[in-house]
């Protein structure tokens, strides 16, 4: 199970992209956060933030205006994209990248509309995600015997004592059914336990005609190495009872590089009937 949530702080406004998942099946990998600032502005200044935004195609990002340091209401904005190809805006702010390109997305108030934001925007397109690979291969196995490792001590999970476990085993339907959906967070840009059409991790895992009494899933997404997903993991309560759990015998490993964050790792286990 994981979860993450960034926050960027942009002059007048806040930005969140948030990434959802989780499964036992759900759980969370660690928040970072930063505190936006304390802006207050009478009302709107006509301006142009310099720094700008750069989106993936199919990513979205909601921004916030605010007026005397109160939040502004849709019913009080007026939201335009200088090209709707490239970047869309809903009435309530948020930002949907389209196309690759560039675009300025315009906030005024309605009341005034000489007071106004301007919100540059890159789009780019979305990187193709790696296929299996020898490397990811041997990812597995390293991801597997650092997953032993932990397993043959017993540890704390978040305050909650797990027990020593026996070792997992890799499991070839467990490795199909991880590396499509690494594969697919990084083909289509996207973070969460539910595949971009709508499958749960039961259906994945039933689709790859693998026999089950328990799954459980943990992903994640930046991580650059075996060794700091696992330890990622073992820091995440959720994760690290998913990795802990003795009613589960095997598991399977995706990895695909691509998307927002440049890689994406999937670990399913599971026990066969």
């Amino acid at each position: 199970m994981s979860m993450r949530t960034l926050w960027r702080p942009l002059s007048l406004l806040t930005l969140a992209v948030s990434l959802s998942a989780c499964t036992t099946l759900p759980t969370r990998l660690p928040v970072h956060a930063e505190t936006a600032p304390t802006v207050t502005t009478t009302p709107l200044d006509p301006q142009t933030l310099s720094g700008g935004t750069v989106l993936v195609v199919g990513q979205s990002q909601q921004f916030h205006l605010y007026v005397s340091g109160q939040e502004a209401g849709s019913g009080q904005l007026n939201w335009v994209s200088s090209d709707p190809g490239v970047v869309q805006v809903s009435r309530a702010g948020l930002f949907q990248a389209v196309g690759p390109g560039q675009a300025t997305v315009r906030g005024s108030l309605r009341s005034s509309a000489g007071s106004f934001m301007d919100f540059p925007v890159t789009v780019q397109a979305a990187s193709t995600p790696s296929l299996p690979t020898a490397a990811t291969t041997a990812y597995a196995q390293q991801v597997l015997a650092l997953t032993n490792a932990a397993r043959s001590q017993a540890r704390s999970c978040g305050g909650a004592y797990e027990p020593a476990a026996p070792p997992l085993s890799l499991n070839t339907k467990l490795s199909t059914a991880a590396q499509g959906h690494a594969s697919d967070m990084a083909r289509h840009n996207y973070f969460s336990h539910t595949s971009q059409d709508g499958r749960t991790l039961a259906e994945r895992i039933n689709d790859v005609g693998y026999s089950w009494s328990s799954v459980g899933e943990n992903i994640a997404a930046g991580q650059p190495t075996p060794e700091a997903v696992v330890a990622g993991w073992l820091a995440s309560p959720g994760h690290c009872a998913n990795l802990m759990n003795a009613n589960l015998s095997q598991m399977g490993l995706g990895y695909a590089t691509g998307g927002s964050y440049g890689a994406y790792w999937v670990q399913d286990f599971g026990r066969a009937r």
